[in-house]
């Protein structure tokens, strides 16, 4: 009897964590998997130590704190606010001289801080990928923009 009411529990919490995870946005699904199966391997890592086998367990914690460490950090690193605030880092082995940015938007060189974003965003319209242009595109007209703003 006591087999039977805890596969009927375990059940249950499958259920409900299937139903909770359905809801839920992915990057947090991913966020709360990472923590719940660190802490899961600590556990595993303190009960295998206090039944004597020290030899696993103790590498179990260790791994399950590094885990937990790694999960929390990316997941501020990765949405931290100070992100938005820094400029749109330039690929590697692409450069672009003040013309050729000018060229790309299509502005005089003379032109103002708005003129180079409505130029940008008329661009960007044509150019993004979820319009039917390219990454590569998006990325030499972010290139330019960036580059004429920080002129």
């Amino acid at each position: 009897m006591n087999i039977l009411f805890a596969v009927l529990i375990a059940l249950g919490a499958m259920v409900m964590l299937a139903w909770l995870f359905a809801r839920a946005k992915p990057s947090s699904v991913v966020k709360t998997g990472r923590s719940v199966a660190a802490v899961v391997v600590i556990a595993l890592g303190v009960l295998m130590t206090m039944r004597g086998m020290g030899i696993l367990g103790v590498p179990m914690v260790l791994a399950g704190i590094g885990f937990l460490l790694t999960g929390t950090w990316r997941g501020r690193g990765a949405q931290g606010s100070a992100r938005g605030d820094r400029p749109h880092p330039r690929p590697q082995g692409e450069s672009m001289s003040l013309a050729e940015a000018r060229a790309t938007l299509g502005v005089e060189p003379g032109a103002s801080h708005d003129e180079i974003q409505r130029a940008y965003r008329e661009m960007m319209k044509k150019v993004h990928p979820d319009t039917g242009g390219s990454g590569a595109l998006a990325r030499r007209v972010q290139m330019a923009r960036d580059l004429l703003i920080g002129d």
